[in-house]
């Protein structure tokens, strides 16, 4: 319901941005209810008429009441990378959402509600990118950890293998992994391995679920519904045909 689009962030954010967005509601839709699956993403969000906030890595679904005539815009960050704009630890943000003035400041935060762009998803877009723009001169470029933690994620090798990489115990490659993600590494894996069977049905409509989740990685169809039972808070049809409706 209503329109929901990803683009293309600026050539000098797309290291760092996985996608700028923009979402609407007609005046003349009834009021309904979106859910939004943990991605291991933290995006500042931007309702016209509204506070901007940050909405931090979740670990459960979050579901968003979406009343008629309702305007978002928001800037996605890849994993890993919010930590250096917004200047604090991920594993703070975590199943939070608070003010952008918060992380940022009154300034900013002001500059973004007292503009005149909102009711323009492109004018909110092009001033919530300008923020973003604005804070690449003090980053710094992602430690090894960062990148470790993410190939770790993708595969199934014990974590004693990434603290063995990073020559850090695993207490310590815990924290890391917190600092820039939200939380541990067992949890980052479980949070993309999820990313991962959406993609991949979305690409392979009507494949079985047992050759998805052999697929993307779980050992099997029902360790694959425990998972999205804790993740997403349904069972693997219902997720899919509420993520992936019918094409036209």
């Amino acid at each position: 319901m209503g329109e929901y689009r990803e683009l293309e962030p600026p050539p000098a954010l797309r290291e760092h941005l996985a996608c700028v967005w923009y979402q609407s509601v007609r005046n003349d839709e009834p009021p309904w209810q979106q859910r939004i699956l943990p991605d291991a993403c933290i995006d500042i969000v931007w309702e016209a008429g509204a506070a901007p906030r940050v909405a931090g890595p979740d670990t459960r679904p979050v579901v968003v009441d979406m009343a008629a005539g309702a305007l978002f815009a928001g800037a996605r960050f890849r994993p890993g990378r919010a930590p250096d704009f917004l200047g604090v630890a991920a594993h703070e943000l975590r199943d939070t959402q608070p003010e952008l003035a918060a992380v940022w400041g009154e300034a900013a935060a002001r500059r973004l509600a007292e503009s005149d762009a909102a009711g323009s998803p492109a004018a909110m877009l092009h001033v919530l990118l300008a923020e973003v723009e604005a804070r690449l001169g003090s980053l710094r470029e992602p430690g090894a950890a960062t990148r470790a933690a993410l190939a770790w994620a993708g595969g199934t090798a014990a974590l004693a293998r990434l603290g063995a990489e990073l020559d850090l115990g695993d207490r310590q490659v815990r924290r890391r992994v917190e600092e820039r993600f939200g939380y541990g590494p067992v949890i980052l894996r479980r949070v993309l391995r999820l990313q991962r069977l959406l993609a991949l049905a979305a690409q392979l409509r009507g494949s079985p679920l047992a050759e998805l989740a052999l697929a993307t990685g779980y050992a099997d169809q029902a360790h694959m519904t425990r998972e999205c039972g804790r993740l997403a808070g349904l069972s693997p049809v219902r997720l899919l045909a509420d993520w992936l409706p019918s094409p036209p």
